[in-house]
């Protein structure tokens, strides 16, 4: 492998007027040029957006919007674009330069390696997008908040059920969202009224509520008071007056389920003169299963992107190393074009990219994630693009263990045949 890297840098020049020559060769004669770097992952991203959000209602948090879900796939398309695009391409790449390659001065090493840095520098154009729209996100555009109700299905329709809460329930909880996490706490008050009197009815000590940074959630409670009095049945009004950090949803925006407005109805309970319970926190702070998960972290950027020079670095290694295992293969045996093609496609499907990994582990398939490096890539192209976190250090040292060992591999067995190449093509 030393002697393939050192014939690389030897070459660097070459390397680099092939890399301009196509760069400029993608678009020659096209009227938008580098703009269709950008315009490919949109469409895909349309296309995908359809099926998966849309149809297959997939998402990465529980209450995450078609915005955050866009752009989670966005990233991971961006990224599988650039591999995929050099992994066909270096496949076929010996066989279509065979009259260069009979050319004994040529050195034949450069061609994968150049197709990969074209891809990445390709790839480079597009990630604007998806930085763009995650700094509006994080610095301009601000989450929605909204109280959760619950509902239920009635003919095959989702409708709002009506909450009764008797006297002798105990603490309900009021569940107060936000659409996306935030990168600072929100602080979102609300007023009271109905029938029922507060502190002898029932017990809410708070008059806001606060969200912590990064959380999607929390649990107003309210507990019932038990009394010996026999009365009619009364209500509990709970209405979101404004927000710091959020804006209030608007009536029906984001479904049946969300209202600014919650009305609850307190059933008298039979005559009961033991004590009322104790008093129960009013806010209870519970981590909930959104707040590990990736769609319910802030979007954000910031100097986590430090890390995106080592990660396309990594990148570019694993894909020369397979394009250079790939390209020998093709020379002796001309269906393996074909066979990449559709692994490819296979191998897409088997990444999280349109869909969060926790449904592979759920449906009992998390051996394949950890098997995947291409996961283990795009998860900590995700940290860092979207939600300013750094990657995960054992991902990281896994797929930079599997591009060297992929690298050290394909240089080998590509050194090893070089020899034959003149003759076989």
């Amino acid at each position: 492998m030393l002697r393939l890297v050192r014939s690389l840098l030897r070459h660097r020049r070459l390397i680099r007027d092939f890399v301009a020559r196509d760069l400029r060769a993608r678009y020659v004669g096209s009227t938008m040029g580098f703009f269709w770097s950008v315009v490919f992952p949109i469409i895909n991203l349309a296309v995908f957006m359809f099926v998966f959000r849309l149809i297959l209602k997939a998402r990465w948090g529980d209450r995450q919007g078609p915005a955050e879900v866009a752009l989670v796939m966005l990233a991971g398309i961006v990224v599988w674009a650039a591999f995929a695009e050099t992994l066909s391409r270096s496949t076929n790449t010996l066989v279509d330069n065979a009259n260069l390659i009979q050319k004994v001065v040529f050195p034949s090493e450069i061609l994968p390696v150049y197709l990969a840095i074209s891809s990445l520098i390709n790839m480079l154009i597009g990630m604007p997008v998806v930085l763009v729209c995650i700094g509006w996100f994080s610095m301009v555009s601000t989450p929605k908040t909204f109280l959760v109700y619950p509902t239920e299905v009635v003919e095959g329709e989702h409708r709002r059920e009506q909450v009764r809460l008797r006297e002798q329930d105990p603490a309900y909880a009021v569940l107060v969202e936000l659409t996306r996490g935030a990168r600072k706490r929100v602080h979102v008050p609300f007023e009271l009224s109905g029938t029922a009197e507060r502190g002898v009815d029932y017990l809410l000590q708070a008059d806001e509520v606060v969200i912590p940074h990064g959380d999607i959630r929390v649990r107003l409670m309210i507990t019932p008071l038990r009394d010996a009095l026999q009365e009619r049945d009364e209500t509990i009004v709970i209405e979101l007056t404004g927000a710091t950090g959020a804006r209030l949803a608007r009536p029906g925006e984001l479904g049946i389920h969300c209202a600014r407005r919650l009305e609850i109805t307190l059933v008298d309970g039979p005559p009961d003169d033991s004590p009322p319970p104790p008093t129960a926190p009013a806010l209870v702070f519970e981590p909930t299963p959104e707040r590990s998960a990736p769609g319910s972290l802030p979007l954000d950027l910031g100097p986590t992107l430090i890390v995106l020079p080592l990660l396309l670095a990594l990148q570019g290694v694993f894909t020369v190393g397979l394009g250079f295992l790939l390209a020998t293969l093709n020379v002796f045996l001309r269906d393996t074009f074909h066979l990449v093609g559709v692994a490819i496609t296979v191998w897409m499907f088997s990444t999280p990219i349109f869909y969060p990994p926790f449904m592979v582990q759920s449906a009992g398939f998390g051996w394949m994630l950890e098997l995947n490096p291409m996961h283990w890539l795009i998860e900590s192209y995700r940290a860092v693009l979207l939600y300013d976190n750094w990657p995960s250090p054992l991902l990281v040292a896994k797929f930079a263990l599997a591009a060297l060992v992929t690298l050290a591999l394909g240089s080998a067995f590509f050194s090893a045949q070089k020899s034959k190449f003149p003759d076989l093509l």
